[in-house]
């Protein structure tokens, strides 16, 4: 008997079909990914868009206004200076002209600050003379800056005091200078929710455009890496069968009959451990007779195509669930889960009887074969599969010194 090599368990072969899994897992989050992104991207810089376009408009208006109402918007001071004011005496003609003024552009509401953050003109009258002293963006004004933000407002009332409802708006401070200093800001409210559907169009164009060039790139991505991954399965299968299986007889190779033996050991070990009545386990050792004589009469070729015939009539030979491996040059090994020792004798008589009563054609030649067989099983106080196989093995040793062709 060849030296046994008990091997450990071993971790099932990856399958490459996770790879493709993987793939498509990482490509509908990135699809997510890059479309929200894209989406906010889209979003943002068309807000911006909106944005600068009624932060111009609303320069234009104000220094329009400021050109046509310069007299009542500003008064000189003994320093020479001038300053933001308005006569509560002009205010009545002043927002007449404003209204009719702004009545053409997408104007809602308008304000005008003096230097001290107060309101000195309103298209709200009830907001004239107020201080708004705590608002940072009027204060970038006052310090120079432009200042514009896009917000939604649930209601706002327009120039002929109709309320409007859902409004977008874009609030732009503009400040005042005279003589390279800031006097005052205007404050403009431009009514851009016409612009939102526009928007909402324009960026689902693009995400559409986006997500339909991801699909393609993914999908064809998809089909190349599926076709790569059955080539590496195909692969894969060959090399696992080459590893598992003997080249010649197409039987399991010492190797893998070794460690299946061992997972049927442990199972029938915990098995009879539960008090199981069919945790029984049963192996037979065949060695052809005189293999070598035949080698040397008929040739290797020959011998060749008697092992794989050898090997056919015993696999024929047993159920779906037991197994055959190549042991050794002429070597097999059986194992029967679920047969005890006088089960696995009668399967053992019965290859016996295949192998010996039934020539091998080779070359169109007749030839018959024996062959020696030692049948063992699992039983109480068995530490290891090492002790069941090497009581299989001294019962074929026993046949062979007996006088070979026989069953022990």
């Amino acid at each position: 008997m060849k030296q046994l090599r008990i091997f450990p368990k071993s971790s099932p072969d990856r399958n490459p079909d996770a790879l493709l899994r993987l793939f498509v897992v990482i490509a509908l989050v990135s699809t997510f990914v890059i479309i929200s992104v894209a989406g906010l991207v889209f979003v943002e810089v068309l807000q911006r868009h909106v944005i600068r376009n009624a932060e111009e408009d609303a320069i234009k208006v104000s220094s329009a206004l400021l050109a046509t109402e310069r007299r009542r918007l500003t008064a000189r001071q003994p320093d020479g200076s001038l300053k933001v004011v308005v006569a509560p005496a002009d205010l009545p003609e002043m927002d007449r002209h404003f209204r009719r003024f702004l009545s053409p552009f997408d104007i809602v509401k308008i304000k005008i600050y003096s230097a001290d953050s107060r309101i000195v003109y309103s298209t709200e009258p009830a907001l004239i003379g107020k201080v708004d002293s705590h608002n940072s963006r009027l204060d970038h004004a006052l310090d120079g800056l432009f200042d514009s933000k896009l917000e939604r407002k649930e209601e706002v009332k327009d120039l002929a005091s109709e309320s409007k409802f859902n409004v977008d708006v874009v609030e732009t401070y503009i400040p005042i200078w005279d003589n390279g200093r800031v006097i005052g800001s205007f404050e403009v409210y431009v009514d851009v929710t016409k612009y939102r559907d526009d928007t909402a169009n324009t960026a689902a164009l693009a995400l559409g455009a986006v997500a339909g060039i991801l699909v393609i790139v993914f999908g064809i991505s998809y089909f190349l890496i599926r076709r790569g991954t059955r080539e590496i399965k195909e692969i894969q299968e060959v090399l696992t069968k080459q590893t598992m299986t003997d080249a010649l007889t197409g039987t399991f190779n010492k190797s893998q009959i070794e460690l299946l033996a061992c997972k049927e050991f442990d199972r029938c070990s915990r098995r009879k451990e539960k008090g199981h009545s069919d945790a029984d386990l049963g192996f037979i050792m065949i060695d052809i007779d005189r293999f070598k004589e035949v080698n040397d009469s008929y040739g290797h070729l020959a011998g060749d195509v008697l092992l794989q015939q050898f090997a056919a009539r015993i696999t024929r030979s047993l159920r779906s669930y037991d197994s055959i491996g190549r042991f050794g040059g002429e070597e097999f090994l059986v194992m029967l889960p679920g047969s005890d020792l006088e089960q696995t004798r009668m399967v053992a008589q019965k290859i016996w009887s295949l192998l010996r009563d039934e020539p091998f054609l080779v070359e169109g030649e007749e030839i018959s074969l024996t062959a020696s067989l030692g049948a063992a099983a699992v039983k109480e106080g068995d530490p290891d599969l090492l002790h069941v196989l090497k009581r299989a093995d001294q019962r074929l040793y026993a046949a062979k010194s007996a006088g070979r062709d026989r069953v022990v």
